[in-house]
């Protein structure tokens, strides 16, 4: 058990299976907005994404290793720039993981309608049971929902690795039939700033550090390991189902990968493929989750949030966080707009791209403000890998900000205003109950308990 009273359950092979999960959503429904952005080459587009990404996940890596402490990214920028700028970036990971719940009712329409229509209503009924029953799940020992996790994750790595390599290696196949950039440079370039949302779970490391059971020193390989299943997917479904349909087939159809595998007379693959592909939502969802839950576990001993986030029950579980990440859930996927969807690559962007950068530059200030503290592992080449990170997440933001339509902006600006409430409460609250309210910065310093 760790010091804050959470549990030490997870595997290292958990936290992968638990990132990842996180990162690969229905890239089978998804796979027609990158072919939109940038064809076939957005396979380059992923490498490329995932090569600048490979910097932050050091950064990350030796951040955890030196605070693995529920809340992550908020404790550390909290340590670098103060209580009131914490606040503000555990407010921007809130938002990706909020973001991330419709997703799971869409994804499950699209592998629904592979066997047969279904209103919207009947969608958003059947997403909310399956939210409803993933809340008692998180209220159960986190081991055994990291068991499921796994099952699910390492089930969908072999289908989608297996599904790939029957289209690549399939007759109906071609190479020369590859349309590779079809927007050009400006697609791809593109594409590299706002497929960072399909990236958007290898954060969720930081999150359950304090509740992994193997050394500090090796959370790079949870960060690196989630990164390489993620990119290979991806990658390995576009290059399959690329050489066998055109782009305008594509953008077409509902669903691509179950109607690919029909089109090469294997409709038994494409069934298993829907079916991996539901239950891949479901690892989504779980990740964001968790990740949100303790997110707020953390900022409610930092004073951030009501210290009733902190309760856990039986299981060790943040019950309260989870309750509301349940509620949070439920309202988005039954009362989210379908516009909604088309919201998400750039306001993710956006969100994840002003993370990111507070993280690197917390990353590069607490190497001069605190060299003393223990770092278990630490990235060679510190400021070439916060000057690249800086550089990348500044151009993600810009992306992400030009490709934004009015209804993003207000989405953005809504969600912002939002938050000036609860950070104005507890501001108010630090005045009139200071016993329960002063500011506290989790460190090195104090083990990282709320004293």
């Amino acid at each position: 058990m760790s010091e804050n009273g959470l549990r030490k359950e997870l595997k290292l092979t958990n936290l992968i299976s638990m990132a990842a999960g996180g990162m690969i959503a229905a890239w089978m429904v998804e796979i027609k907005l990158w072919f939109e952005l940038s064809g076939p080459g957005s396979v380059f587009s992923f490498i490329t994404c995932a090569l600048l990404i490979l910097p932050l996940c050091l950064i990350y890596s030796e951040m955890t290793s030196m605070m693995p402490y529920a809340g992550g990214q908020n404790i550390w920028v909290s340590n670098a720039f103060g209580w009131n700028t914490g606040f503000a970036s555990c407010w921007f990971i809130m938002l990706l993981y909020i973001m991330a719940m419709p997703t799971v009712a869409y994804g499950i329409a699209s592998m629904i309608g592979y066997f047969y229509p279904a209103t919207a209503l009947q969608i958003k009924i059947l997403a909310s049971i399956i939210i409803i029953i993933w809340f008692f799940l998180t209220n159960q020992e986190l081991k055994i929902l990291a068991k499921l996790q796994s099952v699910l994750f390492w089930s969908t790595l072999a289908v989608s690795l297996m599904a790939s390599l029957i289209f690549i290696t399939n007759k109906h196949w071609s190479f020369e039939s590859i349309n590779w950039f079809p927007n050009g440079f400006s697609g791809y370039s593109a594409a590299v700033g706002l497929l960072i949302m399909k990236f958007v779970g290898f954060d969720l490391v930081p999150q359950l550090a304090e509740e992994a059971n193997f050394p500090r020193k090796n959370l790079w390989k949870a960060f690196l390991g989630s990164l390489a299943c993620t990119t290979l997917i991806y990658c390995m479904a576009i290059i399959g189902v690329s050489g066998i349909v055109s782009n305008e087939w594509v953008a077409e159809t509902d669903i691509v990968d179950p109607r690919v595998a029909d089109i090469i007379g294997m409709h038994w693959l494409g069934l298993v493929i829907v079916i991996m592909g539901a239950l891949t939502c479901l690892t989504t969802l779980s990740s964001f989750w968790l990740s949100a839950s303790r997110i707020l576990y953390g900022a409610a001993q930092q004073h951030q949030l009501t210290q009733r986030f902190t309760t856990l029950n039986k299981n060790g579980q943040p019950a309260t966080a989870n309750l509301v990440v349940g509620i949070l859930a439920v309202y988005f996927t039954v009362f989210a707009p379908d516009t909604w969807i088309n919201y998400i690559y750039t306001i993710y962007g956006v969100a994840a791209g002003i993370v990111y950068l507070m993280v690197v530059l917390s990353f590069l200030k607490l190497r001069k403000l605190h060299p003393e503290w223990d770092r278990p592992y630490r990235a060679k080449a510190g400021t070439l890998l916060g000057t690249i990170g800086i550089l990348f997440t500044l151009y993600v933001i810009f992306v992400s900000m030009t490709a934004m339509d009015t209804g993003a902006w207000v989405v953005l600006v809504l969600y912002i205003a939002f938050g000036i409430p609860f950070w104005a409460y507890a501001k108010s609250k630090q005045k009139s109950d200071p016993e329960n309210w002063t500011p506290v910065i989790l460190s090195p310093d104090n083990n990282g308990k709320n004293l």
